[in-house]
């Protein structure tokens, strides 16, 4: 057999271990996605020969890296077991940075949430404070997993490009003195653990393919509007990240400066885009000029989208303007990568007054527009994502770490 891997420019023969490895990756992957599987319909999804199949899941059940689940019944009068991949073999951690603090979690390998953690500021002076704070909670992540199990790595999400090739992190919008920081260095530096450092909306695009409606979706797009206006993209079912690690940053297309250019402009939006900053500004605008209200200065984005769902007519008026301009970027990323699917994420574009009118609004503008959804996750799409970012990472190491490592020294051949 003759194994070609991607990148190396050569073809080289496979050996017996690699061979193995291969044989246990597969059946290790099957039963991970598919638990309380047999070993006759693992042989069959994987191709393996039945005989294969039951060495590798003796090694696997060796490792504590699978289990027996329950006895089952391939076919009508015999019973088989059944195997599923052992949760706790490792234990992921997620942590998100917002505008006001950091949050995170511990989790197994099936996502169940084992210890939370916290840190909050005020306002950071600088990128070492806000990284002091993302330890604080990882420690705090630590201390509340029962037993006082070690975590194996660690997902990170941060507003901001992070570029692919120097990990440099730019452009990071509401807490600019993250500019020019390597987070991954600066993080694992004080955790100790490996670190995998994402923008935080192509996190919340990684949440919704694992908890929410992405899951069944090869190509869709996340549309975040709150304190910031961004994208991310999921095509073909893997992130897309583009060549510096920007791609779906829709704030850059002008809008802005056409809209600044036309009569009758909505000046708050033109200048800080559709984001709860230019919602409070245009309500206040509005109330200032005589706009009927219910509401009461000083106006959060919250209050004037809640109002506008029960009526109040400064609510609807700031409403119709918003989704007017998230129709507009929706329209940017269907000419683009016409995708299946837009869920509208953040405080903002999750928000239950703003679907209808966009919808609306694409149904005037494109002959066949996408699906469009409210996320359902909510603010806990970013963390939803870095947890299963750092999950596949973890099962990764775990497997390197109870099956690799135990063959021995390259050239002993291991146990077979």
């Amino acid at each position: 057999m003759i194994v070609d891997v991607e990148g190396a420019g050569s073809v080289e023969p496979a050996q017996p271990a690699l061979l193995r490895e291969l044989n246990e990756r597969a059946v290790l992957d099957t039963i991970r996605r598919l638990p309380g599987i047999s070993r006759a319909e693992t042989a069959r999804r994987t191709g393996l020969s039945k005989p294969t199949v039951s060495l590798a899941l003796r090694t696997l059940e060796d490792s504590g890296l699978v289990r027996p689940s329950r006895t089952g019944s391939d076919r009508p009068g015999r019973t088989g077991i059944l195997y599923e991949a052992v949760p706790d073999a490792a234990l992921a951690g997620a942590v998100e940075i917002t505008v006001t603090g950091v949050r995170g979690v511990a989790v197994d390998l099936e996502g169940n949430v084992v210890g939370r953690g916290s840190a909050s500021w005020r306002s950071p002076r600088s990128a070492a404070s806000i990284y002091d704070a993302v330890a604080r909670c990882v420690e705090r992540v630590r201390s509340a997993v029962p037993g006082g199990r070690h975590l194996d790595c660690l997902a990170l999400g941060t507003p901001g490009v992070i570029d692919p090739t120097t990990g440099v992190l730019t452009r990071t919008g509401t807490i600019p003195v993250l500019d020019g920081s390597v987070p991954a260095e600066e993080v694992a530096r004080r955790v100790d653990l490996p670190v995998e450092v994402l923008n935080d909306v192509d996190l919340a695009a990684l949440g919704e393919q694992s908890e929410g409606p992405g899951h069944e979706v090869p190509d869709f797009a996340v549309l975040w509007v709150g304190s910031g206006v961004g994208a991310a993209l999921v095509l073909d079912g893997r992130l897309h990240l583009g060549h510096r690690g920007g791609a779906g940053e829709v704030a850059d297309v002008p809008f802005g400066r056409v809209a600044a250019a036309a009569p009758g402009v909505v000046r708050e939006f033109a200048t800080t885009g559709a984001t709860s900053d230019g919602i409070e500004e245009l309500a206040a605008r509005l109330a200032d000029s005589g706009a009927a209200t219910g509401l009461s200065a000083p106006f959060t984005a919250q209050a004037v989208l809640d109002s506008a769902l029960v009526g109040d007519p400064l609510g609807e008026e700031v409403v119709a303007e918003l989704a007017t301009w998230t129709a507009w970027y929706v329209t940017v990323l269907a000419a683009v990568v016409d995708p299946e699917l837009v869920v509208l994420g953040g405080p903002v574009g999750s928000h239950d007054a703003l679907l209808g009118p966009v919808q609306r609004h694409l149904g005037e503008l494109l002959d066949a527009p996408p699906q469009v959804m409210t996320s359902k996750l909510g603010d806990a799409s970013v963390l939803a994502g870095a947890a299963a970012t750092a999950r596949r990472t973890a099962a990764e190491l775990a497997f390197g770490r109870r099956v690799l490592e135990r063959s021995g020294p390259a050239g002993t051949g291991g146990r077979s």
